[in-house]
């Protein structure tokens, strides 16, 4: 009979050499913690709303999912995917308390809940203490601390059958119960961070769902980056950067004009803190959908013009970056549907103008000038976004003093001066047909009118605010566009950053000389 150790090695062996698909063991875990649930609500006394709390365990236990594999990683070096393979099935110990816990009270159940922060209650006693007293009702029941110590237990296990050190099994070890005790005491944690940006406490209108949506999207990053730092450097680096900052703007623009035009008062409370972090994160998902969307239709050309991408010279297989498209058109589903259903119509119509714009079978990104126009659009929706926020309502134009000069100027600012993003895919636009301003009027053409529409652009922008002050220093940002643009080695880079701190600026002057209704 072969020694338990050997026993347990040649388990987690198989586990890590197992042929099964990787999504296989993903769903061991959801079914998993499905079944925990479905105990959980046999053998517990819940206080929480049935349907808030099975979403809410779920992010839980995903989060703590995340978490251990990050620490293994730290301990061990050994492949995501590896402890992956082995952490995520382990997850069936979570059947386990809720029995203990019904047959400790002989069928009674008991209320598995965090540990709360309250009078007389310290949490460094609770953490030195392995959760301290349990008052026989509720709190965190024999069957999670039994649960716990096997854990924890386990990791010891699987720490040293991957060699490491007394000293570093005890360590890691130590750090697991400190990761599982973390979760336990999230409300503390959450108090913190209330504290830290100044939000007033409420339970109920400050959901740990929440914060778990945020925490996932941090502990996700790293797994992904720790799994295939290639990948994650690729997409990293061909994310560019300067255009999604544009939308990530137009949206905080929304907001400012809401303080601005909006009749009732305005302000970023708790209730919406997480959702704006969400919106921005919604936006960032949505515009690598579109980019990645867009790269796998401008495939062919790419590799003419862009071979640097990491599609064109195939750094990433393509199999692979289309499975990473619709990753992130999940998330960008997920996290706007979490701020709400308007901000997933936005984020909706976000997508939808780009993949009209740039996918079979239209393709309208080939109709030459007017194309741009659904660039616009979506810049447009991204301050409509900002806006309806703040104020819950898109009465944005109906608030301003002359919303039809709004639009045109809107059209001028936008529409016009874009085209300048296809003067770098002038060759590869030629080859594939592709009628843009530079293809038709050839490149020193097409510069010397782009320059021009980033003049008008600028000048437009006077008619807005009608301060004599702006005048000289417009004119001097669309002069400098009109030189970037036409400069013997061009370099679409400056362009971006001088509008980018245009965007700015305007912003700053907003905020400043005319002051939004929060911060009058």
């Amino acid at each position: 009979m072969a020694k338990l150790p050997d026993k347990i090695r040649g388990m987690i062996s198989e586990l890590e050499n197992s042929p099964a698909p990787f999504i296989y063991f993903v769903l061991t875990f959801f079914f998993a913690v499905t079944l925990r649930n479905f105990l959980e609500k046999l053998s517990g006394r819940c206080p929480y709303a049935l349907a808030w709390h099975i979403y809410h365990c779920y992010l839980f236990y995903i989060c703590i999912a995340l978490s251990l594999i990050i620490l293994f990683y730290a301990a061990t070096r050994e492949k995501i995917e590896n402890i992956s393979r082995v952490v995520l099935p382990s997850f069936l110990v979570l059947i386990l308390p809720p029995l203990i816990d019904l047959i400790a009270s002989t069928g009674r159940g008991y209320s598995m809940t965090y540990l709360f922060p309250g009078p007389g209650e310290n949490i460094w006693w609770k953490f030195l203490t392995f959760f301290g007293n349990f008052n026989g009702r509720w709190g965190v029941t024999p069957g999670i601390r039994i649960e716990t110590a096997l854990i924890i237990a386990a990791s010891f296990i699987y720490f040293s059958i991957k060699g490491l050190s007394l000293a570093r099994r005890l360590f890691f070890s130590f750090l697991t119960y400190c990761v599982i005790f973390a979760y336990g005491a999230m409300p503390f944690i959450i108090g913190l961070f209330i504290k830290i940006f100044k939000l007033e406490p409420d339970w109920q209108s400050f959901p740990l769902t929440d914060f778990y949506l945020l925490l996932i999207l941090i502990l996700a990053a790293a797994v992904f980056y720790w799994y295939n730092p290639e990948y994650f450097r690729k997409i990293a680096g061909d994310i560019r950067f300067p255009r999604l900052l544009h939308y990530e703007l137009m949206f905080i623009l929304g907001t400012v004009l809401a303080g601005i035009f909006s009749s009732q008062p305005v302000t970023l409370t708790q209730n919406n803190f997480f959702p704006w972090i969400f919106i921005m994160f919604s936006i960032v998902f949505a515009w690598l959908f579109s980019l990645t969307a867009n790269n796998l239709a401008d495939l062919d050309t790419d590799r003419i013009v862009n071979k640097a991408r990491p599609l064109a010279r195939e750094a990433i297989p393509l199999a692979d970056y289309k499975i990473l498209s619709w990753i992130f058109f999940l998330l960008a589903i997920t996290y706007s549907f979490m701020a709400g259903p308007i901000i997933l119509f936005f984020i909706l119509f976000f997508i939808g103008n780009y993949f009209l714009y740039s996918m079979p079978p239209l393709r309208l990104k080939r109709v030459t000038f007017f194309s741009k126009f659904f660039i616009s659009l979506n810049s447009m929706a991204m301050i409509m976004l900002g806006y309806f926020f703040l104020v819950g309502h898109f009465k944005i134009l109906a608030a301003m003093r002359s919303p039809a000069r709004l639009i045109v100027l809107f059209w001028v600012l936008f529409t016009a001066p874009v085209n300048f993003i296809d003067l770098k895919d002038y060759a590869g636009d030629k080859q594939a047909g592709i009628k843009t301003l530079p293809v038709i009027f050839g490149l020193a053409g097409s510069k010397k009118i782009i320059g021009v529409f980033f003049l008008i652009a600028y000048l437009s922008v006077y008619f807005m605010f009608r301060n004599v002050y702006l005048l000289a220093p417009l004119a001097g940002l669309g002069i400098l566009q009109f030189f970037l643009i036409n400069r013997k080695n061009y370099d679409e880079r400056p362009v971006f950053i001088v509008y980018l701190f245009s965007i700015v600026a305007l912003i700053t002057y907003l905020i400043i000389f005319v002051k939004p209704a929060y911060l009058r």
